[in-house]
């Protein structure tokens, strides 16, 4: 590979030397230590490679050995120069490609982050940000460790981290720190009682005197486990009773939809406006003077890659979009689909950690609203412990 590129830079031939005696000529450029290469007889003539610089010596050698020489090809640096010699913008262009490659070298050009599960990626790459680590950020300047430090002690979460600066690519590596199990170290002596009304479906009894069965109905504050129990011996053990008491518990939802209301939402009229960035330099792409009242935006950014590789450059765009307001006047049937979205939201935050056995739903009217009801029936865990005293 080195010769090769030697080879290149000083520039090389290839040519023939046509005669009676061209092993002669061999021996006479071997004599004065002229190097060639590639080289191949065939009847009263040879072909070779050698420097372009040497070939202008071999006139004497060739006369001496009674041959003639002629190049076919020519090959490196000294050609291709001279072929655009005319032509000043390319050498000037790879010029300045190359000097813009080194100083682009120096500064990051992407960050990328990995393992995060529950921590939020934008959150982490504001940290970063906050502490130096962005694109268009001078690489020298960066002291990987002490960043670490800080964005750790930042974002309680993060449990190990790592900044590897590989190339113009600073890629994050973060592991989350493993959420501790929680630990009853309480002894006292307690009791598992009801925390709602419901219809026991399951008891999951890891200590104390079991008092209900499956399908027994109870009320809030009613005792499912005991914590008194009664030995073999005829005696009383006083135990911190620990159970999970999961119960059919009836809920209702009540919520009331006016048949008259105002609805603002995004309309059909929209503004882009588009910016180039290179690293932190940024221009407009186009120059737009419309403006909303009331609007709503969004950006987007979008890097240029090649063959992979995300480059400091790209187009960010920003949508204005105007916000509307009409006069809505659901029927019975819109009503209810309002009112079963708003039921899916509370069942997916507010009861996602119970199980749904069954949900009905009625719509009434009423003067200028619709009365909206859900009877629900959710399958939860419904122990609540509760110390106690012993006294002689």
């Amino acid at each position: 590979m080195l010769v090769e590129f030697i080879r290149y830079i000083r520039g090389y031939v290839d040519f023939t030397a046509k005669g009676k005696f061209p092993e002669r000529f061999l021996n006479i450029t071997a004599r004065y230590g002229i190097n060639l290469w590639n080289s191949q007889p065939s009847p009263n003539c040879i072909s070779a490679s050698m420097y372009a610089s040497d070939y202008r010596k071999i006139r004497f050698a060739a006369k001496k050995a009674g041959v003639k020489t002629k190049t076919f090809k020519k090959h490196g640096m000294p050609f291709t120069v001279r072929k655009y010699r005319g032509r000043i913008g390319i050498p000037i262009g790879a010029a300045a490609g190359a000097m813009l490659i080194v100083v682009l070298s120096n500064f990051i050009w992407s960050v990328s982050v990995k393992g995060a599960e529950n921590i939020s990626d934008t959150k982490i790459i504001q940290a970063l940000e906050s502490n130096g680590v962005r694109t268009g950020a001078y690489k020298n300047d960066i002291d990987v460790q002490k960043i670490e430090r800080d964005i750790m002690l930042e974002i309680d979460d993060i449990g190990w981290m790592s900044v590897n600066l590989t190339g113009n690519i600073a890629s994050v590596e973060v592991k989350e720190k493993a959420k501790k199990p929680e630990i009853k170290t309480s002894s006292s002596p307690c009791n598992i009682k009801a925390g709602k009304d419901g219809v026991i479906t399951k008891i999951n009894a890891k200590s104390g005197n079991v008092q209900m069965k499956k399908g027994s109905g109870v009320s809030a504050g009613d005792l499912i486990v005991s914590g008194i129990i009664e030995t073999k011996m005829n005696t009383i053990q006083y135990v911190h009773a620990d159970a999970e008491v999961y119960a059919d518990v009836a809920y209702e939802k009540n919520v009331s939809i006016k048949r008259n209301y105002d609805y603002t939402s995004p309309s059909k009229d929209q503004t882009f406006r588009r910016e180039g960035f290179l690293l932190w330099f940024k221009f407009p792409l186009n120059i737009s003077f419309s403006s909303y009242e009331k609007f709503v935006f969004s950006d987007k950014t979008e890097n240029f890659t090649v063959n992979g590789t995300v480059l400091p450059m790209g187009v960010k765009t920003s949508v204005q979009s105007d916000l509307v307001t009409v006069k809505k006047t659901p029927d019975k049937s819109d009503a209810e689909q309002i009112f079963i979205n708003d039921l899916l939201l509370y069942e997916a935050f507010e009861k996602r950690k119970s199980t749904l056995v069954s949900r009905k739903v009625s719509i009434a009217q009423k003067n200028d609203e619709y009365l909206c009801k859900a009877s629900y029936v959710f399958n939860e865990n419904i122990a609540v412990s509760e110390e106690f005293s012993v006294t002689d």
